[in-house]
């Protein structure tokens, strides 16, 4: 018997790696970019947090100290306007702004800091420290419905509001 040789067999394209290995590099390189956006956002929201916790240090120095500068506290709300932008979502940050206010004695500009702490969490002590801003900036009604508001979510905080609040 005679053999036949074999049929050569055809030859097929290789599926081509190019393109899986491009995209597999663009894919890297988006988690990359993800990754880096990221890494600055928390540098961001640490610089902030930074920034409140000194500003809440030396406020309370101050104040612990019988010292109320009108100059520190000026200086806190320019540090407070710096960072905030850093860190969009930080409630401290307002918070920390109305206390300067109250401590300057502006009771309009402390109202609206509180008003924005609010709309980021809103809070027992927060609707707390809005009444005492309203008091400060004579707006009575108001006051004494946002202390009944902190008393009503929180009643340990009743013995905190102003008599004039109640």
């Amino acid at each position: 018997m005679s053999r036949r040789p074999a049929r050569p067999q055809p030859v097929r394209p290789r599926a081509s790696r190019r393109p899986v290995g491009w995209i597999a590099w663009a894919v890297a390189a988006l988690a990359t970019l993800a990754l880096a956006g990221q890494t600055v956002r928390s540098l961001d929201r640490l610089t902030a947090s930074r920034a409140l916790w000194r500003v809440e240090i030396l406020s309370r120095s101050a104040v612990a100290a019988g010292r109320s500068s009108r100059e520190l506290f000026a200086q806190n709300l320019q540090t407070l306007s710096r960072v905030a932008p850093l860190d969009p979502l930080e409630v401290g940050i307002p918070l920390a702004r109305g206390a300067q206010y109250l401590l300057l004695g502006s009771g309009e500009a402390a109202e609206e800091a509180y008003f924005e702490a609010l709309r980021l969490e809103p809070r027992p002590e927060v609707y707390l420290n809005l009444g005492r801003a309203q008091l400060l900036a004579g707006h009575q009604a108001s006051a004494k419905q946002s202390f009944a508001t902190a008393v009503k979510l929180d009643p340990n905080l009743a013995p905190y509001v102003p008599a004039a609040g109640r």
